[in-house]
């Protein structure tokens, strides 16, 4: 079965595959026609009428007619189509709908066309056929693909349409069957309510997989969590996985695989190859606030190959990883893109200089122009003349340590919320990493400090990606301090620190503090 899949995976990625190679030296080409080609079948959606697509013959018309967005800017008209008006930013139909986080109201709703889905599979075809080829240890056995938030109802629904697809693995089109049969865990897992129940299970197929041989994850934190539950729970799981082995394996099988997953799960620094010996290669997040929590998967699998996953979002595909070389390749078909510098002057993708940092802004099948996506990236090299990227951020203030993205106005609107504005006279909340990722919230000493952790975490959870995050124990719990002259301190730090501080703004939230900071504040903690 294994065998057999891994090879029809193979021969329907090879055409897509060859095709995307072919096209590499032709970058400009590829942009021009992908743009041409989604103004020509939206100029008569409503935005196109606004934004005067009909007159638009070029990339550069494009850029001088229709304004970078933020979300804001394009919710209005997300608004109508998710409402069930037709033609508002694309002809053709809604699908379904993807939440993610980033906005100041904390959720930004995303609509996808078969176009926007043909995009990502535009993308992981050739990114598995190159996976093949370069780590032909993937088809020796199983995968674990964490792709749908865990216990969404397939009759969640947002105005008309549907919340995520209905099907797994929707983005991968015609290998949607060969990825279910090689899935080490049931699909019908995705459809639990209860996250421990779900988390168990879970646990439980995957312990039962010897032969699992990749893993596909956004944030390395989500399978980390995973980790961590097995070894905390290895002495319920440990029991019901040899009642479920017992039916389907010989005895003495059971016996040296309980007995191997018992010495691994005991040591909680040990390796952990050894439950899954083929594990070859892991793909996730490996760039900016990941990149620590790569390093820490990577030292529990020394062996495997932890392969970075490019710039995916719920957006837009951007780039994936193939080829040789650094950073991944920018997926030139998959939508237009564009690349702000420094002084604010927008770049095509067949102007681009190595070595540059830009913001990246998106045109997308969905409906997506020229959508300002605040992430930030590095052109590291070139195959051909098609740029390889390399994420290094998030523009503005911005925290994400495990794909929340969490915005200085949402977290001030939270802090708000909770009446920290009224009752406390300032409040600062930091993204830490150690011991787990969590936010800590540094506040005026006051009688009633500790009761605000339960209530901005409840607000942050209004971020659907900070939501899922905490339920599935990616991030922990917010942790108040109270402090004695909060914003003094703050400022004799940063003065301390040789920051001026004529003019400086109380911050709201920090992406990452030193650990003088966190001492200095912690010293005064009531």
């Amino acid at each position: 079965m294994v065998i057999d899949a891994w090879s029809r995976i193979a021969d329907l990625t090879a055409a897509t595959d060859a095709g995307f190679r072919a096209g590499l030296s032709g970058v400009e080409t590829a942009q021009r026609g992908t743009l041409a080609g989604l103004i020509s079948a939206n100029g008569s959606t409503a935005f196109g009428k606004d934004r005067r697509f009909a007159e638009i013959r070029s990339a550069e018309a494009f850029r001088d007619l229709v304004p970078i967005a933020d979300y804001a800017a394009l919710q209005p008209y997300i608004h109508r189509a998710i409402g069930g008006e037709d033609g508002v930013l694309t002809t053709e139909p809604i699908r379904f709908i993807e939440q993610t986080g980033g906005s100041s109201g904390g959720s930004k709703n995303i609509p996808y066309t078969d176009t926007g889905l043909r995009s990502f599979t535009d993308c992981l075809y050739p990114w598995l056929a190159d996976l093949i080829r370069r780590r032909p240890g993937v088809t020796r056995g199983r995968s674990y693909f964490a792709l749908s938030p865990v216990g969404r109802s397939l009759d969640q629904r947002i105005g008309v349409h549907r919340v995520g697809s209905p099907v797994p693995f929707a983005y991968f089109g015609a290998l949607r069957d060969s990825l279910i049969a090689l899935s080490a865990v049931p699909m019908e897992l995705r459809l639990l309510a209860h996250f421990e129940s779900w988390q168990r299970q879970t646990c439980l197929h995957l312990l039962a997989c010897e032969d699992l041989a990749l893993v596909w994850v956004w944030s390395p934190t989500y399978f980390t969590e995973i980790l961590r539950a097995m070894r905390r729970d290895a002495g319920i799981l440990l029991p019901q996985l040899t009642s479920m082995l017992t039916a389907t394996h010989p005895a003495a099988a059971v016996r040296t695989r309980i007995e191997t997953l018992e010495k691994a799960l005991r040591d909680p620094q040990g390796d952990l190859s050894v439950i899954w010996p083929q594990l070859d290669t892991v793909s996730c997040w490996t760039d900016a606030s990941s990149k620590g929590f790569a390093a820490e998967l990577q030292a529990l699998f020394p062996a495997a190959f932890i392969q970075s996953k490019g710039l995916m979002s719920t957006e837009a595909a951007v780039s994936f990883p193939y080829g040789d070389g650094p950073g991944s390749i920018l997926a030139a078909r998959s939508g237009f893109f564009e690349f702000v510098d420094d002084g604010g002057t927008s770049h095509f993708a067949w102007r681009l200089e190595i070595g540059q940092a830009y913001r990246l802004i998106v045109t997308t099948g969905s409906g997506l122009y020229r959508y300002d996506t605040q992430d930030m990236v590095k052109v590291v090299g070139f195959d051909g003349d098609t740029p390889r990227l390399q994420f290094v951020g998030r523009a503005g203030m911005v925290s994400d340590l495990c794909g929340e993205k969490l915005t200085e106005a949402f977290v001030a609107h939270c802090i708000g919320k909770i009446g920290l504005g009224q009752q406390q006279a300032y409040a600062l909340v930091v993204a830490a990493t150690e011991p787990h990722p969590h936010y800590r919230l540094f506040l005026e000493a006051g009688p009633a400090a500790a009761a605000f952790n339960e209530k901005l975490d409840a607000e942050l959870a209004a971020n659907p990606q900070y939501e899922y995050a905490r339920w599935i124990g990616q991030l922990g719990p917010v942790q108040a301090t109270p402090v004695e002259d909060l914003y003094g301190r703050l400022k004799r730090h940063r003065l301390k620190g040789g920051i001026s501080i004529a003019g400086m703004k109380a911050p709201v939230l920090l992406r990452q503090a030193d650990s003088e900071l966190i001492a200095a504040l912690e010293a005064t903690g009531a």
